[in-house]
């Protein structure tokens, strides 16, 4: 699980002046590269109804199997496989 921010950050200590984290822009710029590497996905909490509609319809499940996103949580969450959170990591390690 691959988590970001949505709380506000404070700034420099003892400065009480707060600042916005990026946690909603880095979120958005990593469902990007998920969705641009292993295909668009859907809220993790629907996959599985998903899947259960198209089972009804007798038909293939349509959700993503490399990964899937959740905005509800204090944080927002990107759950993915191991090797999909490795490249992940590779590509944003030195980006902040």
């Amino acid at each position: 699980m691959i988590e970001f921010s949505k709380r506000m950050q404070w700034g420099q200590p003892g400065t009480g002046i707060p600042t916005f984290g990026t946690g909603a822009l880095d979120f958005d710029r990593a469902r990007r590269w998920f969705n641009e590497t292993y295909g668009w996905s859907q809220e993790a909490d629907l996959q599985p109804k998903i899947d259960k509609d198209a089972r009804h319809l007798q038909q293939a499940p349509e959700s993503n199997t490399h990964w899937a996103y959740h905005t509800e949580y204090r944080d927002f969450r990107i759950y993915a496989n191991e090797p999909e959170v490795a490249w992940f990591q590779l590509k944003f390690t030195n980006e902040s």
